[in-house]
Parts: C-alpha cells; structure tokens; sequence
C-alpha cells in the first residue's frame, strides 16, 4: 500500500487554508454532482439527501445554526476517525502542528478533547458558513431553500449534470 505523507505548509498558510476545509463540506452538502447531497431523496440509499439531513426542523429550508451544524458534523466526524465522539489534538492535527492553535479554539474546557458539543457551539459563535451562507440567501429572509442551494452551486461550478 502506497504511504501518503501530509502536506507541509508554510508559517501563516493554515490561516488562509482553514476556511477552504470548511467551504468544501459545504460545497459538497449543496451541490456536489457525484455525491447524493443533490440529489433528490428517493436516490440516496438512506432515502435522505444531504439538504434533507440538515434541514432538522424539516421545513424545506435551512437556518444558519442547521447549515453549520451539519457542516460542523460532517467535519467533526471526519476528524474523530476512532468514533468515540470526542476529536484528541492528534486527531485533530494529523501531523501538522499549526492545527494545534485551531484545535485549542475549539476546546472549550480545555481537557485535550473536542466534542461535538464544543465542536457545534464554536461553529456557530463564529458563523463559519456565514459568508457563503449569505451569498446563498439570495431573498435575504436568512434560510436557504433547495432551490437557493443549488443556485449557489451553479454559480459557483456550474449547473448538475
């Protein structure tokens, strides 16, 4: 099996970088063509898209504390990869030590672990999706509907195909 080694980056870089692992997430939960977030809930194995999992009130539209939640989730669970519920500073650094200031951001007790509560409450203090979330919301009423969504994504990479 070919080892993968982590990406090395330059003093300062991972200030500029860490809203771009946050604007993927969300890319992909409103519009990633291969990926079931598209499409609509009878295609997706679990009969929910990504839209349908995020919207937790189930109103068709999404609130910013949904839209961060959910991104905040799918990050959190990409992070905890033993899936005990908590993210150690190892997890969440992989080798790149200037993720230890982030990590500490977010650790709101200061124990060495993150959970998704922690996770959850400093997504949403800081409103990561809030700019992209704000461009979303074309009609300015703060919620985005599928149709917002995915007009946010065609615009951004063009329309699904």
């Amino acid at each position: 099996m070919k080892q993968v080694t982590p990406i090395q980056f330059a003093a300062g870089q991972e200030r500029v970088l860490w809203p771009l692992f946050l604007l993927i997430p969300f890319l992909c939960l409103f519009g990633c063509v291969s990926n079931k977030n598209l499409q609509p809930e009878a295609a997706t194995p679990d009969s929910e898209g990504g839209f349908e999992l995020a919207d937790r009130n189930h109103d068709g539209k999404l609130s910013k504390a949904e839209a961060s939640d959910f991104l905040v989730d799918e990050i959190f669970n990409s992070k905890d990869t033993n899936h005990d519920g908590q993210v150690t500073k190892e997890e969440a650094t992989v080798g790149d030590p200037t993720a230890a200031r982030e990590f500490a951001k977010r650790d709101a007790n200061h124990d060495g672990v993150v959970t998704k509560d922690e996770a959850i409450a400093y997504g949403r203090k800081h409103g990561l999706a809030a700019k992209a979330f704000k461009e979303a919301d074309k009609n300015g009423d703060g919620q985005l509907t599928k149709q917002e969504v995915q007009a946010y994504y065609a615009s951004r990479e063009g329309p699904p195909r």
